[in-house]
C-alpha cells in the first residue's frame, strides 16, 4: 500500500465508527481526568453513537437513505453493451487455494452480475486492483466466479483501487473493445457514487443494485445493537465522505 492509500487508511478508520467512537470516549475520558466537565459529553457521545449505529433499524434507515440519492440514469434508447461489477473488497488472508477470496459483499454483487449476464448473454468486466499485498480483487473475483457460477469474465480491470480509478480504467479498457453503454453492479449505498464516477468517464450507466434494504425492520430486535448494522453504518457514512471528496475540484 502506497503512502497515499495508507494515509486515507488511517483518516477513514480514526473518523468512521467503531474507530471514531473509541477515539471520541478516548478523548472524554482524557478530558474528565484534566477537570474538563465537557468530557462526560465526549464519553457520552462516543458511547451513544457506538451503540445507534450498532441498531438494525438505524443502520437499515441509513442505508436506504443513501440509495435514494441515486439519480435514474437517463436511457437512450439503445441496448447496453456490458455488465460491469465493483469490488467490494477481499480478504488477503483466507483459507482458500489462492491465499485470498471475496468478500460477502463482493460475493453478493458477483452473484447479481452473473444472474444478469445468464439473462442477458453481455460480457462481464470484473474492476478491482490490489490495495494490499496480494493478488488483484478483479482475479480473485473472476477465480470465484468462474468456479462457483461457472462463467468466464471477458475483461479484467486490475490497476484500480477506489471507484474513482474504477472509472477511469473500466472507461479506458470498455472504449477499447467499442463500448460505452453498461450494466453497473454494485451495493445500493455505493451507486449513488458509482454511476457519477462512470458517468463523468464518458459511460452511459444502467443500475443493478446488489443487496440492501427495501423497508425498515421491524420488531424488538430491530433496535438491538447488531455487528452488521455497524458494518452497514460504516459502509453509508464512508460513502457520504467519499461523496464529499468526489466533489472536489481538480479530480479529472
Amino acid at each position: 500500500m502506497d503512502a497515499d492509500l495508507a494515509v486515507r487508511a488511517v483518516l477513514k478508520a480514526l473518523v468512521l465508527p467503531p474507530a471514531g467512537s473509541v477515539w471520541m470516549v478516548c478523548v472524554g475520558l482524557w478530558a474528565f481526568r484534566n477537570g474538563r466537565r465537557w468530557g462526560w459529553l465526549a464519553i457520552g457521545a462516543g458511547l451513544s453513537t457506538l451503540l445507534v449505529l450498532s441498531m438494525p433499524i438505524v443502520a437499515d434507515g441509513l442505508a436506504m437513505r443513501a440509495a435514494s440519492a441515486l439519480p435514474y440514469p437517463d436511457w437512450d434508447g439503445r441496448p447496453q453493451q456490458a455488465i460491469v461489477v465493483l469490488s467490494g473488497g477481499i480478504r488477503v488472508n483466507a483459507n482458500a487455494a489462492s491465499g485470498a477470496d471475496v468478500r460477502a459483499v463482493t460475493l453478493t454483487r458477483l452473484a447479481a452480475g452473473a444472474a444478469l449476464a445468464r439473462r442477458t448473454g453481455l460480457p462481464l468486466l470484473l474492476s478491482g486492483g490490489a490495495v494490499e499485498t496480494g493478488p488483484p480483487d478483479a482475479a480473485v473475483m473472476a477465480s470465484v466466479l468462474e468456479h462457483a457460477f461457472g462463467l468466464k469474465a471477458a475483461f479484467i480491470e486490475d490497476r484500480s483501487r477506489n471507484t474513482h480509478e474504477n472509472a477511469l480504467e473500466s472507461a479506458r479498457i470498455l472504449r477499447g473493445a467499442g463500448i460505452d453503454r453498461v450494466w453497473l453492479v454494485s451495493s445500493d449505498v455505493h451507486l449513488p457514487r458509482a454511476v457519477a464516477e462512470f458517468q463523468r468517464a464518458g459511460l452511459s450507466v444502467q443500475v443493478v443494485p446488489a443487496g440492501g434494504p427495501i423497508r425498515l425492520p421491524q420488531g424488538v430486535l430491530a433496535w438491538l445493537p447488531q455487528p452488521w448494522a455497524l458494518e452497514e453504518s460504516h459502509s453509508v457514512l464512508y460513502e457520504w465522505l467519499g461523496d464529499l471528496v468526489m466533489r472536489l475540484p481538480s479530480r479529472y
